[in-house]
């Protein structure tokens, strides 16, 4: 993988951001937290600028409905001066995402100070952001440096160690649909990426039982892991490397809370319980022959364009001009020849699918993981309807140009 921004893990986080600062000759900050993370950790940093007689403006955001959305975005740009600063964000993922968008757009470098192990894309270059009621990933930037203080690490709440530990995880799916659209639909792929993905969710889960004692030395290696699996997505310039099927579920999910006006949902939540749904899928796969398959192959009906776009706008009306918009690959699928190249693709590439179907653990396995933390296992416990659980299911698959299991599943029959 390529050269990345220095991360320092350990007890002397703001010791070390003060020194990366001097050796940068950085003297203009702008920081920003939530009324929490300025708490536990926010208040000593800007402490610390203001100590060294630098200038530093700041932006505490409520905690209380906080998103990364066009609200927060706002409000974070209305209190900037528009002087070249380094933007540092004191916070987990929403905060990140927040500062890493507005950094970017404003022309600054930003740092990281990551306040809880709850979300794997502190590395990334992207920005998971909701405009308009319709999230997506916006390629932005990396930060210049992160610092964690492993102690704040270690006493931030069990539910964001359990949110970012289900993120974590979901890259053993995630990665599988990404080797599958390159080799079913001729995406983009890298095999070192690949790999670097599939170790940061064995790492994750091998740390676990010391992660539920909340040991620095386990705690270090989820972070770790999440910044493993976000230079994956900042390697390959797109999410796809750690963002699958089971993502695009979870964030259709979101927006569904978020058009409703309710809060609560915690992404890597969302993602385990969606994770669970994708291995069980890959279950049913790897159960199944060649023969099987290409019988049910034989049968796989997709409805036309006509048919697709006027489903999507029944049920994702808020955003189905987006989605069509995007030519999705399911809605390429309606396409005869394209749906004959995929479900020849998918017989002439069965053996090596079902070796890489063998590195997704089975859902029971992950559900067991989840229970462990305390995660959610089942859509009911994140106040989802059935209903919603098969929108999600359906029309998830649309948020994104990518080949996942999900729409190997809908070639099968599958419910």
């Amino acid at each position: 993988m390529n050269d990345h921004m220095p991360i320092y893990v350990g007890d002397k986080a703001i010791e070390e951001f003060l020194k990366f600062c001097k050796e940068k000759e950085y003297k203009k900050f702008y920081l920003i937290a939530d009324e929490n993370t300025y708490r536990v950790l926010g208040d000593r940093v800007l402490t610390a600028i203001k100590g060294q007689g630098w200038d530093v403006l700041s932006q505490i955001l409520n905690p209380e409905h906080l998103h990364a959305d066009d609200f927060s975005l706002t409000r974070v740009f209305a209190a900037y001066d528009a002087q070249p600063r380094l933007f540092v964000a004191v916070g987990s993922g929403t905060i990140t995402d927040i500062t890493r968008f507005t950094s970017h757009r404003s022309r600054n470098p930003f740092v990281s100070f990551p306040t809880a192990a709850s979300v794997d894309a502190y590395t990334s270059k992207n920005a998971p952001v909701t405009v308009g009621g319709l999230k997506g990933s916006i390629y932005c930037h990396a930060p210049v440096s992160i610092f964690t203080d492993i102690a704040t690490v270690c006493e931030s709440p069990r539910f964001l160690t359990a949110s970012g530990f289900g993120d974590s995880i979901s890259k053993f799916t995630s990665s599988t649909d990404w080797k599958f659209s390159q080799l079913i639909w001729g995406c983009g792929f890298d095999d070192d990426i690949y790999r670097h993905a599939l170790h940061a969710a064995r790492q994750s889960a091998d740390a676990l039982q010391g992660i539920l004692r909340s040991d620095p030395e386990s705690m270090a290696r989820l972070m770790d892991s999440q910044f493993e699996s976000g230079f994956c997505m900042a390697d390959f310039a797109n999410s796809a490397p750690a963002s699958g099927g089971e993502h695009h579920i979870a964030h259709l999910w979101e927006m569904m809370y978020h058009w409703e006006g309710r809060d609560g949902l915690f992404h890597g939540h969302a993602v385990g319980v969606a994770t669970i749904i994708e291995a069980e899928w890959y279950e049913r796969l790897r159960a199944l022959s060649r023969a099987e398959a290409e019988s049910l192959l034989n049968k796989a009906v997709v409805p036309d364009r006509a048919a697709q776009i006027k489903a999507i706008e029944t049920h994702v009306p808020l955003i189905a001009e987006e989605l069509v918009h995007g030519n999705p690959i399911y809605l390429q699928m309606a396409d005869p020849a394209l749906l004959e190249r995929s479900r020849q693709r998918i017989l002439e590439h069965w053996d090596e699918i079902q070796s890489l179907a063998a590195n997704v653990p089975t859902a029971e396995q992950v559900r067991s993981w989840l229970k462990l933390l305390g995660a959610p296992t089942t859509a009911a416990e994140l106040e989802i309807t059935a209903e919603q659980v098969e929108t999600a299911k359906n029309y998830g698959l649309y948020l994104r140009e990518r080949f996942s299991m999900n729409i190997i599943r809908k070639l099968f029959g599958w419910e």
